[in-house]
């Protein structure tokens, strides 16, 4: 088993110990750490912008959480979407575009070399997706709480 610990800086220094067994190679682990620092920065912003109306969080990230991000049910446009409705409820598994029924490789890098080795790749696929999903981007403490999610899926 690989353990990888993370240090973020939301709320003050608060370490995250996040264990992932598999194949995340040393790039896909760089990039995932640098995304979590960065989410963490941009969380710390948010909280800041929001003046205390409750929208954005100031925890720590979580594979908890991201988990229940990844799997909750968003209605709108009269449809029912997800995350997994397109990348399975394991993120290790082939999915299918919801819509064009083609092939979308695993989703937990541990299952994909391919996934999290570039950064802005990752960021205009969360950009697109959250739009997808919310017709918003996430929020940074979304994208957090996914990404550690993910690193912990062996």
């Amino acid at each position: 088993m690989k353990k990888i610990c993370l240090l973020l800086a939301l709320a003050g220094c608060v370490a995250v110990p996040v264990h992932a067994e598999g194949n995340i190679s040393a790039k896909q682990s760089e990039v995932m750490k640098k995304l979590l620092v960065t989410y963490a920065d941009k969380a710390k912003q948010e909280v800041k912008e929001e003046k205390g109306r409750g929208t954005v969080s100031d925890k720590a990230f979580t594979a908890d959480a991201g988990r229940k991000f990844y799997l909750v049910r968003r209605t709108w446009q009269s449809g029912d979407f997800t995350c997994s409705g397109c990348h399975t409820e394991d993120p290790r598994k082939e999915g299918r575009h919801i819509t064009t029924k083609m092939p979308i490789k695993p989703l937990a890098p541990s299952a994909n070399p391919e996934r999290f080795t570039d950064i802005h790749k990752v960021e205009a696929n969360f950009t697109a997706h959250c739009m997808d999903l919310h017709e918003r981007d996430c929020r940074a403490h979304e994208k957090g709480n996914l990404i550690a999610y993910l690193m912990s899926v062996k």
